[in-house]
């Protein structure tokens, strides 16, 4: 049996016009899973994601990450000790602030 596990990501951003920089203002995400599963096991009453839901969304951003790193390398675009050091650090910067987890929703 074949099945897709779908995370969708999205940063919301403000930007100045002439700022090197933009700020971050929020993230949203959420999971989606092929019909072929049984969703109440990935995702709960409320919509968020259960579990075994929790660890499919990370297994599908992280797939997702390991193949931007290979294509980016690979065009010779970003080194990939570089790149991975790159995430590393945002990383940190993300543990370093507050988080407040909510639902997100899209329409597509």
């Amino acid at each position: 049996m074949e099945f897709e596990i779908r995370g969708k990501c999205i940063l919301k951003l403000a930007h100045q016009k002439g700022d090197k920089k933009s700020t971050h203002i929020a993230t949203d995400f959420n999971l989606d899973v092929s019909e072929n599963l049984e969703r109440s096991e990935y995702l709960d009453k409320e919509g968020f994601p259960t579990a075994l839901g929790s660890k499919s969304l990370t297994i599908c951003f992280v797939q997702a990450l390991v193949g931007n790193i290979h294509q980016a390398h690979q065009r010779k675009q970003w080194n990939d000790v570089e790149h991975l050091k790159f995430i590393i650090s945002e990383l940190e910067k993300g543990f370093a602030t507050v988080a407040d987890a909510s639902k997100s929703e899209f329409t597509s």
